[in-house]
């Protein structure tokens, strides 16, 4: 049982964190214009984030981190909540 919950623990540690190096891709709902896209870049540079391309026809924010930078799943829910907008899937490339 100790074994089950410890592959557990560890299986959700590794689900909700990006890795060094990471591409993912955040569909994003609100995004309307240059403007929106401004400011969603602004705040991924603000975290150290290595590129950060927004297609607002898409409504997609595709991030690449740093070597050796961990941004999590709930960091940048956060980060974009926080700027008013709406997180409805996130993707490791």
């Amino acid at each position: 049982m100790k074994k089950l919950l410890l592959l557990a623990a560890t299986f959700s540690v590794l689900s909700s964190s990006a890795f060094a190096g990471q591409k993912m891709d955040i569909t994003v709902k609100g995004m309307v214009c240059s403007f929106c896209s401004q400011g969603i870049t602004k705040k991924f540079k603000e975290e150290g984030v290595k590129s950060v391309d927004v297609d607002l026809g898409k409504h997609l924010v595709s991030i690449e981190l740093q070597d050796k930078q961990e941004l999590s799943t709930e960091k940048i829910t956060k980060i974009l909540t926080d700027s008013g907008y709406g997180v409805e899937k996130i993707e490791t490339k």
